[in-house]
């Protein structure tokens, strides 16, 4: 059945809280909405998707001229990316595109394509430098991307039939692209920095840093990391919301997070610590998600002086680490947990509304500890749906499992290999198809500076990770 003879008829009153059209990008102003001429060389180019491992061996070498060669990779990408991505905005029915919310970030990704296809290409160091200026100046606007996002899904959602998921997989391919460009730009731009410093030669990576990936990853620092944060947040936010008293006593505590390193089966290393390679930004991003709502949670559903711990288990094989966090919260009632990741379902309850004061996200958990403890909302409603897309990037998993009443249990599963391609896919349902991204096979090492070997046999995930896991075995 067409797709369109499917959404719901009766289109209900849109609500007012379109706070941001001031905000709307010159793009709108210049380019018709179906305008493709200067679009369709980039739409008809597959995306390059790399693998962490390939980011950390060309970032090992870097240099001046393989600096310069990295950049125009970047521009030439970035553009893709955003084409196919402006490509499906124009696949949306029209009442969603034309949603003010949808409609500026169209806008915004326009903006971005027609500066990075208009800037020049990169010969010498200060084009890079000004190509580095250009890319921090789109990561700035980038950051208004989600919270637009949750309000158009908020406006728009009830436009389609129950059984449909559309929506919800147009803003996965959405978050996704945006993750994958912020890779580029930041490993990009941390290259640069690295090498005017001569950070390599001076200190022979000795940080651990490449780029923005660190190869000394520790499960218990950014868990600890984690943990530090949210016991500011529970003691600024949390307590005053669930008991009603602020400040908290002095001999008050926040609810323990304990951590328990599990080592690989026949481990002869450090009992106490599990290194691996990762962007910790990442993780730590999904870490906090779900240990604050344990936290919040559990201060909800016990009194001050009772809390029970959260508990953190962290175990290892050797393709991937996985995190398990227990909490006693009280679970989560069915009828939530049946639609807990679905946008498009939540979206007419008013659970993303909270957006509404938000013009621009956190770009790390600091940085949203600071928005949580001032005035902004104590939390926004995407948080688990988009730390399951940061956990699937890489090709890991982020998994619920719940008993209301009781508590819940969170899984992650990181790979730590870093031969898994980037998860920047288009599902087969899409109109995009026939430009599902691949792994980078050796003919393309000529146009992608980072590849090495083609992996033929490695799967995008792997599905029985879970059951090589020693937290299972055990």
């Amino acid at each position: 059945m067409n797709r369109a003879l499917r959404l719901k008829t009766t289109l209900p009153a849109r609500p007012k809280f379109c706070r941001f059209l001031s905000l709307t990008p010159w793009s709108l102003k210049s380019y018709h909405f179906y305008q493709n001429k200067v679009l369709e060389p980039y739409v008809n180019q597959p995306i390059s998707a790399s693998t962490l491992r390939q980011y950390i061996f060309f970032g090992r070498q870097m240099n001046n001229k393989r600096l310069a060669k990295s950049a125009n990779w970047v521009r030439n990408e970035l553009l893709v990316r955003l084409a196919h991505r402006i490509r499906d905005f124009q696949q949306l029915p029209f009442f969603v595109g034309t949603n003010p919310h949808i409609k500026y970030i169209y806008g915004l990704y326009w903006a971005a394509f027609e500066k990075l296809r208009k800037s020049p290409q990169i010969k010498t160091m200060e084009d890079n430098q000004g190509f580095c200026t250009l890319l921090r100046q789109l990561l700035e606007e980038g950051r208004r991307v989600i919270p637009q996002m949750a309000l158009g899904v908020s406006e728009c959602a009830s436009y389609y039939a129950d059984d449909q998921q559309d929506l919800d997989r147009f803003v996965n391919r959405m978050f996704r692209s945006r993750i994958s460009r912020r890779v580029l730009t930041e490993q990009h731009l941390a290259l640069t920095e690295a090498c005017e410093n001569d950070w390599d030669e001076s200190m022979g990576f000795g940080d651990g840093y490449i780029g923005i990936i660190f190869t000394r990853c520790s499960a218990r620092a950014i868990v600890g990391k984690a943990r530090k944060l949210l016991d500011i947040q529970a003691a600024t936010k949390f307590y005053s919301h669930y008991h009603g008293k602020l400040p908290p006593p002095s001999e008050w505590k926040p609810p323990a997070v304990e951590i328990e390193l599990q080592p690989a089966a026949g481990s002869s290393g450090n009992s106490n610590e599990i290194i691996f390679a990762y962007i910790p930004e990442q993780l730590e991003q999904i870490l906090y998600e779900i240990l604050s709502n344990s936290v919040r949670f559990t201060m909800a559903n016990h009194p001050p002086h009772a809390y029970p711990p959260v508990r953190v288990t962290v175990s290892v094989n050797e393709t991937d680490v996985f995190f398990r966090v227990s909490d006693q919260g009280g679970g989560i009632p069915k009828t939530r947990f049946d639609r807990l990741w679905s946008y498009q379902a939540r979206a007419p309850d008013g659970e993303f509304l909270h957006f509404e004061d938000v013009q621009k996200m956190p770009s790390n958990i600091s940085e949203r500890l600071e928005q949580n403890t001032t005035d902004g909302p104590m939390h926004l409603g995407m948080g688990l749906p988009l730390s399951r897309v940061y956990a699937e990037y890489w090709g890991g998993e982020l998994q619920i499992m719940t008993m209301d009443g009781y508590g819940t249990d969170a899984y992650v599963r990181i790979p730590r290999l870093g031969i898994m391609a980037e998860n920047i896919g288009f599902d087969k349902f899409t109109p995009h198809q026939l430009h599902q991204h691949r792994y980078t096979r050796p003919q393309d090492t000529q146009s992608n500076p980072h590849a090495t070997k083609y992996h033929p046999d490695i799967p995008l995930a792997a599905g029985d990770g879970w059951m090589k896991s020693s937290i299972v075995r055990t």
